[in-house]
């Protein structure tokens, strides 16, 4: 066939009819969508290969860690969840509320299809890994349905597509790995808003009045019927999902309030939305009542709230109908109608904090913690809990650089979205009230914006006027806008399903910079937004056809640039053309499994050399408590049997310990016993942390002590990382960040003051985490090493307040010095005034005692990086043991007897120190007790209920004296040594290990005259090996070198651009 037959053959089939384009424009959505969808899960697939390690399944943060054990739970016990669970929070067990969920079920039923009825425990772990990316993919259809409601067609493939762009907390959530409910809760959201939206968008249409319900006219009632509980059914099953998307209820009831007193004082009727409203919440209150397993008032959990406030809305509805048609009947003014409602709802609201204060507590703080910017110390520690602009987050970048980072452009065109939905009913209505109540509008939204400081100088005296509501200037300017959005909707009547967005995407933007993490929701809503805003303005440049039948252009060059431009302000910041934003494809390939990597061999290695939870101790109770055993919440299954141990960490790490290490943590990302880990690490001696254990609880008193390990990483003993989120939860003392350390800043006032190093307080080395992690619970005393400073007062150029800071010393003297002894860098401190002893790294300004009850028994392979390329093991895990009794003689009276023992740690090919000392008595005696054996390791293990340590010594341990001066001129030292059992350490053999100190002369004191004295010995003789212990050499033996910036920083994780380098004096 020729070129010019082909061709016309093609022109014949275009114009039979038009068939072709035709069907073209009929069904482009459908190959778009299916495309959308494809380079979604793609994306976000792309990293899989990272989280299959030497056949084990990893995954990223902590929560997608529990949902593993719910939905291996689930296989096992399928449809049920697990109803509490002992295996964590101990010694009081929980109640899994949020986990446990829907989410669950399915990946646990998929997981059931894919393995034909039986799958591995790897094929599970395999399905929990993909389900973010598929639900995230699949997101991109309710997004189009909802786009195509508002916008037809067009905007919901427009929506779908910048969906698949955005390269922020939505692809993140999304990513496979990241197996937490945030993943699939956009898109049940998406689904039950989408159903939402057309039942009010029927009702709205085919207006069904009390009229026809008294008639029980099914015929007339039965599509607004369906659709109602299709919208009840969708919006219940996004809260069996997630149980705080109670939220999205509150979502309803504000737009159903909000349209019904806009159509009663604008002429229409209130009681078609209130049909809708009242069918669907019905509905989703009824389907609540099935799952509520507490009776009591929380979001967290399945509870009354839940089905409490959807009834108390479709009640609402139902009563605002009646009261319009009450205030009709009697011919009221309508102006007063909006006054009569709202002040109803505030005295309802009253009566409720009378009647039920725990429901409205309850619902106030939820309110304030999710959409009314009120974050405070202790969920600013969560990271994805933090309020999306907050300074710390933004590392010195603007508010607006944030946005186009998670956006590109696409929340600004949202924003003019809303706009335009709100403005045009006003317009269109052509009275000089609407017109002047648009420009007062925008420019009261352009103060709020040009002016920030003003609200704050409003905010300011309100605060605390309100009893519990702090008000803020976020708070506040929320209040303005909403009161304008208010104002707007009694001015004019507005499309129901337009008005529900506009309220939706008011309560989600809210609650997104409330909580960084609530902008998966907002990613939703911003691509709906931009899709109907892209379609009306196609509409309004008239290109709905590119060109007639008859072949002729419809549309003029300006057009088609027009299109262009707004294509390329839309797509180009998402595609990675930007310099704010990065496109989603490069986010994912970054993207992998984070800090389990340097957790799981310890984790591994406590599954397999600790004793099975039950059988601490011997005490073979291990079938007690089964790993996927089902236990009822307040039936004694809390009540552990005797060999169950705790696992003492910071919350962020238990459900690692859970899933992982197979063993129960105290604290967990549930922030259950995030109090009593942060009073237990940060407690300032042996005692106090003894204390926090036995004290969680009077009636768990005993299981409290049973806490057998500590696992501590190198990010909890860090400061600048960690170590500061503990201290917002320590409430065993008042204490503040400053009291552990501070910044050390150079610079000038005229040019600014930059921090270039973090130096510690003693009560930093005094806590129980550093002392384990830096020093592994030996004694460390300090060395004559000073830090000098300067005292500046400095303005703060956001809010005017002056601040005292310590800067480096001015001109070139060196900030840090190095003396000869203990007595003379003290004396120059007390002389200077603005110094200090230590606090750099990790040598302390006092001594620092050592542990008696913990002993480090594993070291992880992987190390923390430094700017030397290699660190301390990332995590080190701790056991609590009895410890050894040392009974000791034949040393000097009123003497230190200082006992050593060198460990060796393999899996970071090191060793370490453990030094304790003792005071003798008048007769050369002395007593002490140490936590590390030197023999006997093989004699226990997990079998006979005790631990399979890795870090072993590498000879006895030797007791030694310092030298002294005799009667007759010689110098002596007293030096002995001894074994330690392991049946010592762990109080398996009560009898003491005992040692006999002998005399050793070294020389006369002519001929030494450097010889000192016991206490000057203990206080200076003190080396630094590179896993931070002490050692018996003294304080020169650590050069400038040492004490470099690079060093410093290292050991306390931050860059310091100069070197603080030591003199000598």
């Amino acid at each position: 066939m020729s070129e010019r037959s082909e061709s016309a053959d093609e022109r014949s089939v275009l114009n039979t009819d038009g068939s072709l384009v035709d069907t073209l424009r009929e069904k482009y959505h459908v190959p778009a969508l299916l495309a959308v969808v494809a380079v979604m899960l793609y994306v976000r697939l792309i990293p899989y290969g990272r989280f299959i390690v030497d056949g084990e399944v990893l995954f990223s943060g902590n929560d997608a860690w529990y949902h593993l054990r719910e939905v291996q739970y689930t296989v096992r016990n399928w449809p049920s969840t697990i109803p509490f669970d002992p295996w964590t929070y101990f010694p009081f067990g929980t109640s899994t509320g949020q986990f446990g969920t829907l989410y669950d079920q399915l990946v646990a039923t998929v997981a059931l299809i894919v393995g034909l009825g039986s799958p591995s425990e790897a094929l599970v772990a395999k399905t929990l890994l993909v389900a973010p990316a598929v639900f995230g993919a699949l997101t991109a259809i309710p997004v189009y349905l909802i786009g195509k409601r508002l916008g037809g067609r067009l905007a919901g493939v427009v929506s779908a597509v910048v969906l698949m762009l955005l390269p922020g907390t939505f692809l993140q959530r999304t990513l496979v790995g990241v197996a937490d409910h945030n993943g699939v809760e956009p898109l049940f959201q998406a689904f039950a808003v989408f159903a939402l939206l057309v039942a009010f968008g029927i009702a709205e249409r085919e207006k069904p009045v009390w009229e026809l319900v008294s008639d029980r006219d099914l015929d007339a009632l039965r599509t607004p019927l369906l659709w109602g509980a299709l919208a009840g059914v969708a919006t219940a099953l996004y809260m069996w999902v997630w149980p705080p998307g109670v939220l999205l209820v509150g979502v309803v009831g504000g737009f159903i309030v909000l349209k019904q007193v806009s159509d009663t004082v604008n002429g229409g009727s209130p009681e078609h939305i209130a049909f809708a409203g009242a069918v669907s919440m019905t509905v989703t209150g009824l389907l609540m009542l099935l799952q509520v397993d507490t009776i009591g008032f929380t979001a967290t959990r399945f509870s009354l709230i839940q089905p409490g406030l959807a009834f108390a809305v479709a009640l609402g509805s139902v009563f605002v109908a009646f009261l319009a048609r009450q205030w009709e009947s009697r011919d009221l003014s309508l102006t007063l109608f909006p006054v009569a409602i709202f002040g109803l709802i505030l005295v309802g609201l009253g009566a409720l904090a009378v009647v039920a204060p725990d429901a409205f507590g309850t619902i106030r703080t939820n309110l304030l913690r999710t959409v009314g910017f009120n974050a405070g110390a202790q969920t600013r520690t969560i990271a994805e809990a933090r309020p999306f602009l907050d300074p710390a987050l933004l590392g010195g970048a603007s508010a607006t650089d944030q946005i186009l980072r998670e956006y590109g452009l696409t929340l600004f065109l949202g924003i003019v979205a809303v706009a335009s939905i709100l403005i045009r009913p006003l317009l269109r209505k052509g009275e000089t009230r609407e017109y002047a109540y648009v420009g007062i509008s925008f420019a009261v939204i352009a103060l709020i914006f040009l002016a920030p400081g003003l609200l704050s100088a409003v905010a300011e005296p309100l605060d605390g006027a309100f009893g519990n509501i702090p008000v803020t200037s976020q708070l506040l300017g929320l209040v303005i806008v909403t009161a304008l959005i208010v104002g707007a909707t009694l001015l004019a009547r507005y499309d129901a399903e337009q008005l529900f967005v506009v309220v939706w995407a008011a309560f989600i933007t809210a609650a997104a910079f409330t909580q960084i993490r609530f902008n998966y929701y907002l990613a939703v809503v911003v691509a709906v937004l931009t899709g109907f805003l892209v379609a009306e303005t196609v509409q309004a440049l008239d290109l709905g056809s590119v060109t007639d039948r008859s072949g002729d252009s419809g549309i003029g060059g300006w057009q088609v640039m027009t299109l262009a431009a707004i294509l390329l302000v839309v797509f180009a910041p998402l595609a990675g053309l930007g310099a704010a934003s990065g496109a989603a494809w490069e986010r994912s390939q970054n993207h992998g499994p984070g800090a389990i990597t340097q957790w799981d061999d310890s984790l591994t290695w406590m599954q397999n050399n600790t004793p099975a939870e039950g059988n601490y101790g011997g005490a073979g109770n291990a079938q007690q408590l089964d790993y996927y055993g089902t236990y009822q919440e307040g039936q004694g299954n809390h009540d552990y049997p005797e060999g169950a141990y705790g696992v003492m960490s910071w919350w962020d790490y238990g459900h690692w310990i859970t899933v992982q290490g197979e063993r129960i943590p105290n604290a967990n990302p549930f922030q259950q016993g995030a109090n009593t880990a942060a009073n237990f690490l940060l407690a300032p001696s042996e005692g106090d942390a003894q204390d926090v254990l036995t004290g969680m609880d009077d009636q768990q008193a005993d299981e409290g002590n049973q806490t057998r390990y500590v696992m501590v990483d190198y990010q909890m003993a860090t400061p600048g990382q960690k170590f500061g989120a503990p201290i917002v939860f320590y409430d065993a003392d008042n204490v503040s960040q400053s009291d552990f350390y501070y910044t050390l800043y150079q610079g000038n006032q005229q040019q600014g003051y930059q921090g270039v190093s973090t130096v510690n307080e003693q009560r930093y080395y005094d806590s129980m985490m550093v002392r384990l992690y830096q020093y592994h619970g030996s004694s460390v005393s300090p060395q004559p090493i000073v830090l000098d400073y300067e005292m500046q007062t400095v303005t703060n150029p956001n809010t005017g307040e002056s601040l005292n800071i310590r800067t480096l010393p001015s001109g070139n003297e060196s900030a840090v010095k190095q003396f000869q002894n203990m007595s003379a860098a003290r004396q120059f401190v007390a002389e200077d005034g603005t110094a200090q002893v230590g606090g750099l790294g990790n040598i302390p300004s006092e001594r620092v005692p050592a542990l008696e009850h913990y002993r480090l028994v594993k070291a992880s392979e992987s190390s923390a990086a430094t700017q030397q390329g290699s660190g301390p093991a990332w995590v080190k895990t701790f056991e609590r043991v009895d410890g050894a009794t040392v009974e000791g003689s034949g040393a000097p009276a009123n003497a230190t007897v200082t006992a050593r023992v060198q460990m060796n740690v393999p899996s970071q090919d090191s060793t370490f120190v453990y030094t304790q000392q003792a005071e003798t008595n008048e007769d050369g005696e002395f007593t002490m007790t140490v936590p590390y054996s030197t023999t006997g390791y093989d004699e226990f293990g997990p079998d006979n209920g005790h631990t399979n340590v890795s870090v072993r010594a590498n000879s006895s341990y030797s007791f030694s004296t310092g030298l002294t001066a005799a009667d007759n001129g010689s110098i002596v030292a007293y030096s002995g040594s001894a074994d330690v059992t392991e049946a010592q350490v762990l109080g398996e053999d009560d009898a003491a290990a005992q040692v006999q100190l002998e005399e050793q002369v070294l020389g006369n004191q002519n001929q030494n005259q450097n010889a000192t004295t016991n206490e000057t010995a203990s206080d200076d003789a003190t080396a630094t090996t590179s896993e931070g212990n002490d050692t018996a050499t003294n304080a020169s033996a650590n050069t400038t070198e040492s004490l470099s910036a690079s060093s410093t920083a290292d050991s306390v994780g931050v860059l310091v651009s100069e070197p603080l380098a030591a003199t000598h004096n």
